[in-house]
């Protein structure tokens, strides 16, 4: 009898959260990063291989010697970005089961 109120509860739940719709998806975010290393992956390669008679800082690549030179206490704003989009994660993570609590 017991079993049968858990698994009834369970099927509660699971219809529950089908109807919400917010469902927390692993599969998804772990596809979602596996498309963005990826793409820094193939960026790179692309950088690596299609300019390998001149540096990264001469031409329209220039630009990116901005990303690692030392801005603030050391940090670069490659480490300054990557900062605030690893924190705009976690807020985004903790504000979704902030809702559900």
């Amino acid at each position: 009898m017991a079993r049968r109120r858990f698994l009834d509860r369970t099927h509660r739940r699971r219809e529950q959260s089908a109807e919400k719709g917010q469902g927390f998806n692993p599969a998804g975010m772990i596809r979602l990063a596996g498309f963005g290393a990826a793409l820094v992956i193939g960026l790179a390669v692309y950088v690596g291989f299609h300019r390998q008679d001149e540096t990264i800082y001469e031409g329209r690549w220039g630009v990116l010697e901005r990303l690692i030179q030392p801005l603030f206490l050391g940090f670069t704003a490659l480490d300054l970005i990557v900062l605030c989009l690893v924190g705009l994660v976690a807020w985004r993570i903790w504000q979704r089961m902030a809702r559900r609590g």
